[in-house]
C-alpha cells in the first residue's frame, strides 16, 4: 500500500513552509524588566495588583508564533539565544581551530547541525545498525538487558529502563548507581486524562507517520500504533507519580544487583550493564520498586514482538529531530500541535539551544568571556551576602523554632556555599570528538561522553562540577539552583541582566527581583524537600518532631492557599505539588524586601514615579512574574511543574506580607487582602 507519512505532514499537520518564522517579538513590545510604563494605573492596587502592575506589558505583549508563553524566562532566553548564536556562528565561520578546542567543537556541530544536504541523503541510515539488532533479537532475558542499555547508551534512554549515577543521599560524597524507569514521549497523565485525547491523537497519528516512513504498510502502522499507545500507557500507570517522586524516602531503596535482578528476572541487568560500559556494582538504588516490579510483569505478559515494536517506535520517536527533513518535519509538527504553537521554532534556535544542552561549557566559555563582567560577579556576591545574613539574623529571632534544630540550621546556613557567575574549574570536553560532518554522531557521542563522565564515578567521591547541570545550573541557562546534597547554590551569568538584574539600578528593584530569586534558592535548603538534608548534604532527619510539626503547619497553609487558584476552567492549582517551591517564593520575596530595608537604614531611598521603595519592590516582584501561555503550556505546566504557574508567583506570596498590605493600604474587604490570621511567616 502507498505510504501516507509526507500528505501526513502536509495536511494533517500542516504548512512546514512557515517554519522559517522566526518568532522573534516585535520590537515595539515592552520588555519586561522593571518599568512604570508597564504598569496600568488605572487599576487600584488593592483590587487588582496584579493588573495594577504590570496590565501596561500584559495588554501589549503577545506570544510569538513559535513559542508556548511569554514572560521574563522566554524573553531573555530569545536575548540569549540571539547572543549565542552570533557566538556559534563566529565559530563555525573559523578555520584552523584546534580541535578538542571549545570555539572548534561549538562550530563543527553547528556546521554538521545545518547541513541538511547530508542529513536529508543519509534518510534512516543512523538509525539502521539498532533497528537491525531489535529485529533480531529473540526475546530473552539478555536480549532485553542489551538493547535496553544499547538505547540508552546511544539514545539517551530506553523505553525499559535506564541507569544514572547520583549521590547517595545518605552518603552524598559517593555516585551510587541508580535504575530508573523507562521513557515514553508522552507524560504520565497525558496517557489517561480525558482533557489529553486529543493530544493521544496527535501522538498516534505521529506514530502512524514515522512508523509508516520507515516501511510500515499504512494499515501495519495503525495497528501497530495502537499497540504502542497501550503499551506505553502500561508502563506509565505503573510508575510513581511526579508528587511520590518529590518524597526522597519513596525513591530510597538501596538493595544489591541481586535483589535488584530478583524483581525483574525477565531483563538481565548485567547484560543491561555490560552494554553501557558498567560494572557490575555491589549495591544498586532502585528509584521505584513499583515500576521495577511492573516491567517484570509486562516482560512476562508482552510478546516478544510487542516489546521490540515499542524499542523500535523509541528509537525512531527520540530522534528523528536528528534525521533528514522528511523525518524532521513529522516532529517538528508534532512538537508544534502538542505545544499549541502557531510555527515551529526557527532552525537555527533549535541547534542553538541543542548545542547550549550538550556542549554546555565550551559555549559557556564563549559566552562568559564575551558578555559577563566580573563587576556584576562583585555586585551579586555583596548581594548574596546580605540576604545571607539576613536568613541568619531571622533564624537566630525565629520564634517557632527550638533551640536544637534552631543550631542545626544555622549551622546548615553557614555551610551553604553560593557561587555567581561561572565555575572556578570548567569540565574538560577536550576529549569529545565533534565533526563537522556527522551531526547524529555527535548528538549520541555528546550524550555519550555526559553519561560516561557520571558513572566512571560510581563508588567513588562526587565530582563536585559546578554549574554543570545541562540546561539547568549552566552558565548560559536563564536559572539559579539550589542542589540539596551538596548543599550549594548557583547563580548563573545567563540569569544576571534584565528583568531579573541590572548594574546600578535602583536598589528597590534589584533587590525585589535578582535579590528575591537568591532568597528563593537559600530559603530551598530550608523548605518541605531541602529540610530533609543536613550541612552536608545527606538524607537525614535533623528536625525535632515538634519543630516538624510547627513548619507543616504553616506549609499546609500555603497548599490551601495554591489548592485554590484556577488555571483554566476547571483545571486547579496542585498546591502539594508546588509547595517547596511556594514556600521558596515566600521565602524569597521574605528576605529580599527585609534585607532591602536594612540597606534603606544606612541609605533611604527618595520617591520615584509616585512610588516609595516597598511599593516598588512590590511592583518589581510582580512585574518579573507577569506571564501569558497558551492553553496546551497551562495545562503542561499544572500537570508536571513543581512550580507554580508565574502569573499565581506574581502575587500569592505578596499576600503573606504585612508590608505589601501596608504599602498600599490594602483594607478588610479588598480582594487582595488577606486576614493577619491567614499569612504565613515561615522564615
Amino acid at each position: 500500500m502507498k505510504r501516507l507519512h509526507l500528505a501526513f505532514v502536509l495536511s494533517l499537520l500542516g504548512a512546514i513552509a512557515q517554519s522559517a518564522s522566526s518568532g522573534t517579538l516585535a520590537s515595539d513590545v515592552p520588555s519586561l524588566g522593571y518599568s512604570p510604563q508597564n504598569m496600568d494605573r488605572s487599576v487600584n492596587p488593592r483590587q487588582d495588583f496584579y493588573r495594577y502592575a504590570a496590565g501596561n506589558w500584559l495588554r501589549k505583549t503577545e506570544i510569538a508564533p513559535s513559542d508556548p508563553d511569554v514572560g521574563g524566562f522566554t524573553l531573555l532566553a530569545h536575548q540569549l539565544d540571539t547572543q549565542l548564536l552570533a557566538l556559534i556562528k563566529d565559530a563555525a565561520a573559523s578555520s584552523g581551530l584546534p580541535k578538542g578546542s571549545p570555539r572548534q567543537q561549538v562550530g563543527d556541530y553547528y556546521k554538521a547541525a545545518m547541513d541538511t544536504s547530508r542529513r536529508n541523503a543519509l534518510g534512516l541510515q543512523p538509525l539502521a545498525g539498532d533497528l537491525q539488532r531489535i529485529a533480531a533479537a529473540k526475546g530473552t532475558a539478555a536480549d532485553y538487558g542489551s538493547l535496553a542499555g544499547r538505547l540508552q547508551d546511544g539514545f539517551g534512554s530506553s523505553p525499559l529502563i535506564n541507569a544514572v549515577a547520583m549521590p547517595d543521599a545518605k552518603n552524598s560524597s559517593t555516585y551510587v548507581l541508580a535504575l530508573v524507569p523507562g521513557s515514553q514521549l508522552l507524560e504520565q497523565d497525558e496517557y489517561t486524562k480525558p482533557e489529553s485525547q486529543r493530544l493521544r491523537e496527535i501522538y498516534r497519528q505521529y506514530i502512524v507517520a514515522l512508523l509508516n516512513g520507515s516501511g510500515d504498510t499504512v494499515d501495519m502502522a495503525g495497528n501497530n500504533a495502537t499497540r504502542i499507545l497501550v503499551m506505553e500507557s502500561r508502563m506509565a500507570a505503573a510508575m510513581m507519580s511526579p508528587l511520590q517522586m518529590r518524597e526522597p524516602a519513596n525513591n530510597y531503596n538501596m538493595m544489591t544487583l541481586a535483589q535488584a535482578q530478583a524483581l525483574v528476572p525477565a531483563l538481565d541487568l548485567r547484560a543491561f550493564l555490560k552494554a553501557l560500559g558498567i560494572s557490575p556494582p555491589a549495591r544498586v538504588q532502585v528509584v521505584d520498586v513499583k515500576a521495577m516490579k511492573a516491567l517484570q510483569r509486562f516482560l512476562a505478559d508482552q510478546p516478544a514482538d510487542d516489546v521490540k515494536l515499542l524499542m523500535r517506535w523509541y528509537t525512531l520517536g527520540v530522534r528523528a529531530a536528528e534525521l533528514g527533513a522528511e523525518y524532521r518535519a513529522m516532529e517538528e509538527e508534532f512538537s508544534r500541535l502538542r505545544k499549541g504553537l502557531k510555527v515551529p521554532p526557527a532552525p537555527e534556535r533549535v541547534v542553538t539551544q541543542q548545542i547550549g544542552a550538550q556542549l554546555y561549557h565550551p559555549l559557556s566559555q564563549l559566552y562568559v568571556q564575551a558578555n559577563f563582567s566580573d563587576t556584576t560577579r562583585r555586585e551579586i556576591t555583596e548581594m548574596v551576602g546580605h540576604i545571607k545574613d539576613e536568613f541568619t539574623s531571622r533564624l537566630r529571632s525565629n520564634t517557632w523554632l527550638d533551640d536544637v534544630t534552631r543550631e542545626a540550621a544555622l549551622e546548615k546556613l553557614g555551610k551553604i556555599d553560593i557561587q555567581v557567575g561561572y565555575p572556578a574549574r570548567w569540565v574538560d570536553f577536550s576529549a569529545l570528538d565533534i565533526r563537522p560532518d556527522d551531526h547524529f554522531g555527535n548528538v549520541q557521542r555528546a550524550a555519550r561522553f555526559a553519561f560516561q563522565r557520571d558513572v566512571n564515578q560510581i563508588g567513588k567521591p562526587v565530582l563536585g562540577d559546578r554549574f554543570a547541570v545541562a540546561t539547568k545550573t549552566t552558565p548560559i541557562a536563564v536559572n539559579s539552583a539550589y542542589n540539596f546534597t551538596t548543599n550549594t547554590i548557583d547563580i548563573t551569568s545567563a540569569i544576571l541582566q534584565p528583568p531579573f538584574y541590572k548594574p546600578g539600578a535602583d536598589a528597590a528593584v534589584n533587590y525585589c527581583a535578582i535579590g528575591a530569586v537568591i532568597g528563593h534558592e537559600i530559603t530551598h535548603g530550608f523548605d518541605s524537600l531541602g529540610r530533609q538534608y543536613d550541612p552536608q548534604g545527606n538524607l537525614r532527619n535533623w528536625w525535632s518532631a515538634d519543630a516538624d510539626r510547627r513548619f507543616k503547619q504553616r506549609t499546609d497553609v500555603l497548599v490551601d492557599q495554591y489548592n485554590r487558584f484556577e488555571i483554566l476552567p476547571g483545571l486547579m492549582h496542585n498546591g502539594a505539588m508546588t509547595v517547596t517551591e511556594n514556600t521558596a517564593d515566600l521565602g524569597g520575596i521574605t528576605l529580599a524586601h527585609a534585607a532591602l530595608r536594612r540597606a534603606q537604614a544606612k541609605n533611604p531611598l527618595p520617591v520615584v514615579d509616585g512610588l516609595n521603595a516597598d511599593q516598588r519592590c512590590f511592583v518589581a516582584w510582580t512585574q518579573m512574574w507577569a506571564f501569558k501561555a497558551r492553553s496546551e503550556r497551562l495545562r503542561f505546566l499544572v500537570s508536571i511543574d513543581v512550580h507554580a504557574i508565574a502569573s499565581v508567583r506574581a502575587i500569592a506570596p505578596l499576600l503573606h506580607l504585612d508590608a505589601f498590605h501596608e504599602a498600599f493600604g490594602i483594607q478588610p474587604g479588598d480582594p487582595m487582602w488577606r486576614d493577619p490570621k491567614q499569612r504565613v511567616v515561615i522564615w
